[in-house]
């Protein structure tokens, strides 16, 4: 008995060292402006909160952020979850989210803010037609 248990702990070890590694490798190459292929898909992404994350992330690598801008952001966006963490107000939310993206316009180029607006209203027709 005490050997299956030792086996089990092993390999929930692995397991987590795993899990743990390729959530690296994942954040690593969408920090680095590349997208790893697990998450490289054609269309919108998946629903939920992880799936927008993922598409957001997506479409300020296509910008060429310098790492200023990239701090500034992370740190617009970091304000809007904190305000939203415990707010059920969709309206609400939503206002949250369109000041952190009032403060984005604010940081970047005319040509990345262009290319953003384009970016967002691509996605706004791709969910419409969802």
């Amino acid at each position: 008995m005490k050997l299956l248990s030792l086996r089990l702990s092993v390999l929930a070890a692995a397991l987590v060292a795993t899990a743990s590694l390729n959530g690296l490798v994942a954040v690593a190459g969408t920090a680095s402006g590349s997208t790893p292929a697990a998450l490289a898909q054609d269309g919108p992404p998946p629903g939920g909160a992880a799936g927008m994350r993922r598409h957001f992330a997506e479409m300020l690598a296509k910008l060429g952020l310098n790492d200023a801008q990239k701090a500034q952001i992370k740190g617009f966006m970091q304000i809007a979850k904190d305000k939203n963490a415990n707010v059920t107000d969709r309206d609400q939310r939503t206002a949250n989210m369109q000041a952190a993206f009032a403060k984005i316009d604010g940081v970047l180029t005319p040509a990345q803010r262009a290319k953003f607006k384009q970016l967002r209203d691509q996605a706004r027709r791709d969910r419409q037609s969802h």
